[in-house]
C-alpha cells in the first residue's frame, strides 16, 4: 500500500544555507501510518538534492529510491510510441496509434488505416505513463510501523548566500547597513521556512558548483535586525526571526543588521614595491563603537554625500574576509588622485660581502587638507637599518613602516639606509661547494 506525502503536510520547515553553494533542508511532516503501508511517496524535494546525505526519523526504512525522471513533451511522447492516442481537430476526435514522435508526429488512424504525417489538431494522451513524475519524489520502502509524524533532512546543491555592506561616510563617523543575499537554484520553492545562515568554511569532499544569475527579490523595510547571531560549533549561525519564502531561481536580500554612528579612521597607504597611494578606511569592530559582532565575508560599498546637492557618490569598494568581533576592519577603497609617492635608490654598493643601500621616498600632498600616509618598504630580513630621517617601525623582519603627516601642498623626503652582511652566506656556499 502506497502513502503520499507532500509539502502541504509540513509541520515545520527549516533551511540552513551555507556560503559555498549548498544548503540543509530539515522538515517534519504529519503522516498518519496505520501499520499496513509498505511505501511512502515523499514529494516536494529539491531536484539537486544529495541523496547520500538523507536522514530519516520516525520510519523503519528498508530502501530509498530518488525518482527524478520528470515529465516533458519528448519523454511523454516517447512513452506512447506504439500506443493508442487521440487526435482532436475541428470538433472531431479520432482514435490513432502513435507511430513516431522523433521529427514530427506520425499517426495511424485505427479505423481507416491511414497514416497521418504532422497532422493539424490537438493530440490527447489517455493518461500519464508510469515512471514519469510531475516533480521529484523520494520513494521509501518500509517495514510495517505506526507513526503520526516523520522527519526528513538532506543536503542540496544550488543554495548559497553572501554578505553585502553599504556604508556612508559622515564626517568622523559612518552609517552602515549589512545585508545578506540568498540564492536558490535548488529546484524547489521553500514556503514559510525558518532560515539560518552559517558563516565559516565547512569542509566538503565534493566542491559545490558556482551559481548563475537569477531573479532578484528584496526585503528592505526599515526595522530592527532580522537575524539573531550566535556562536555554533566553530562557526557563526544567523537565524532569521520569523519565516520567509524562498522561490526557486530567486535571489532574496534580507537585512542583517545596521549601525548609525560608527567611528572610523581615514588614512593613506603605500604598499611595498609600489608607488600607488591607496585610500584606507579603518574601523574597530567592538561594542563601544556601535559594532562588536562577527562580520561574515562579503563586499563593502562606501558612499559619501555631495554637500552641494545632497546626492550620494560611490567612493570605493572592497571585500573583507570573515572578521570576528574586537578585530579591525580595513577597507582599501581606491587610489588618491592628489597624493604622490616616488621611490629612489640613491646608492647601492657591496664592500667585500657587506651590501649597503641608500633610499629616498618622496611624498607630495596636492590636497587642500592634511593627509596621513603610511609607507611600507621591503628590505632583506637580516638587514640593519641606519640613518633614518623619520620615525619608523619594523612590523615584519623584511618590512619597514613610516608614518608621515603631510600638510596641504607639502613635500617630504624619507631618507634611510640599510646594511646586509652577506659574508656568512658566501662562506657557507663555498663550504658546500668544496670537494670531499
Amino acid at each position: 500500500m502506497m502513502k503520499m506525502c507532500t509539502m502541504k503536510d509540513d509541520k515545520d520547515l527549516c533551511l540552513t544555507v551555507y556560503s559555498d553553494g549548498f544548503g540543509l533542508v530539515s522538515e517534519r511532516r504529519a503522516v498518519k501510518l496505520a501499520g499496513d503501508e509498505t511505501r511512502i511517496q515523499y514529494l516536494d524535494v529539491a531536484q539537486r538534492m544529495e541523496v547520500e546525505s538523507l536522514r530519516i526519523e520516525g520510519l523503519d526504512v528498508v530502501e530509498v529510491n530518488y525518482e527524478y525522471d520528470l515529465v516533458d513533451k519528448a519523454k511523454l511522447l516517447s512513452k506512447y510510441v506504439g500506443e493508442r492516442v487521440y487526435l482532436k481537430a475541428k470538433d472531431l476526435k479520432r482514435e490513432c496509434r502513435l507511430l513516431s514522435a522523433g521529427r514530427g508526429l506520425i499517426l495511424e488512424d485505427i479505423a481507416t488505416g491511414e497514416v497521418l504525417v504532422d497532422p493539424e489538431g490537438e493530440l490527447i494522451l489517455p493518461k500519464l505513463p508510469d515512471g514519469l513524475l510531475a516533480r521529484p519524489a523520494l520513494i521509501f520502502q518500509l517495514r510495517p510501523c505506526e507513526t503520526e509524524e516523520i522527519g526528513v533532512s538532506y543536503l542540496t546543491k544550488g543554495l548559497s548566500w553572501e554578505a553585502n555592506y553599504v556604508a556612508e561616510l559622515k564626517g568622523e563617523t559612518l552609517g552602515l547597513d549589512a545585508w545578506v543575499e540568498i540564492h536558490n537554484e535548488s529546484g524547489i520553492t521553500l514556503t514559510d521556512t525558518r532560515l539560518k545562515l552559517l558563516a565559516g568554511e565547512v569542509n566538503r569532499v565534493i566542491k559545490a558548483l558556482n551559481l548563475e544569475k537569477c531573479v532578484y527579490s528584496s526585503m528592505s523595510e526599515e526595522r530592527a535586525p532580522d537575524f539573531e547571531e550566535k556562536s555554533f560549533s566553530d562557526y557563526h549561525l544567523y537565524t532569521l526571526q520569523g519565516t520567509t519564502t524562498l522561490k526557486d531561481n530567486q535571489a532574496k536580500q534580507v537585512r542583517l543588521f545596521g549601525a548609525h554612528n560608527v567611528p572610523y579612521r581615514r588614512y593613506y597607504e603605500v604598499a611595498p614595491c609600489s608607488e600607488d597611494v591607496q585610500i584606507v578606511i579603518e574601523m574597530d569592530n567592538r561594542a563601544g563603537d556601535d559594532l562588536g559582532m562577527p562580520f561574515p565575508a562579503g563586499t563593502f560599498k562606501v558612499y559619501q554625500r555631495d554637500e552641494a546637492d545632497g546626492s550620494l557618490t560611490l567612493v570605493g569598494e572592497d571585500q573583507i574576509g570573515h572578521t570576528p568581533k574586537d578585530e579591525i576592519i580595513r577597507l582599501y577603497i581606491g587610489e588618491a588622485f592628489d597624493l604622490q609617492c616616488e621611490r629612489k635608490c640613491l646608492n647601492k654598493r657591496n664592500d667585500w660581502g657587506v651590501r649597503r643601500e641608500e633610499w629616498q621616498i618622496t611624498l607630495k600632498n596636492h590636497k587642500e587638507e592634511p593627509a596621513l600616509i603610511q609607507v611600507l618598504h621591503r628590505i632583506p630580513g637580516t638587514a640593519d637599518v641606519e640613518k633614518v630621517s623619520h620615525a619608523w617601525k619594523r612590523p615584519k623582519a623584511d618590512e619597514l613602516l613610516f608614518t608621515v603627516e603631510l600638510k596641504p601642498g607639502a613635500t617630504k623626503d624619507i631618507d634611510f639606509a640599510f646594511l646586509v652582511d652577506e659574508r656568512i652566506h658566501v662562506i657557507k656556499q663555498i663550504e658546500r661547494e668544496k670537494p670531499e
